[in-house]
């Protein structure tokens, strides 16, 4: 399926739409203030979020000190062929 947010125009008639598969994996370090481990989760568990950010962390008891991230292509493949419709006036993938 075309994410309907993808233009195109007369131009890429006969075309191809493809679409790349891209993974990544992160490793996060947390540095958390706590009592004991299971307090140290729990504030984990409230106060982590998944943008990765090593400033500007959600609380100063919580903080990301250290993403690092593994990318690894996948699979490019065609998925729609871009055509017009000359009754319409109309450009689409199919």
């Amino acid at each position: 399926m075309v994410d309907k947010n993808l233009y195109y125009f007369e131009a890429d008639v006969g075309k191809k739409v493809y679409e790349i598969e891209h993974e990544t994996t992160y490793v996060t370090k947390w540095q958390v203030v706590a009592e004991d481990r299971d307090q140290a989760f729990d504030i984990w568990l409230e106060n982590s979020k998944e943008d990765f950010n090593t400033e500007n962390s959600a609380s100063n008891n919580c903080v990301c000190s250290y993403v690092k991230d593994y990318g690894q292509m996948g699979d490019t493949k065609e998925i729609a062929e871009i055509k017009y419709n000359k009754e319409d006036d109309e450009v689409y993938a199919e």
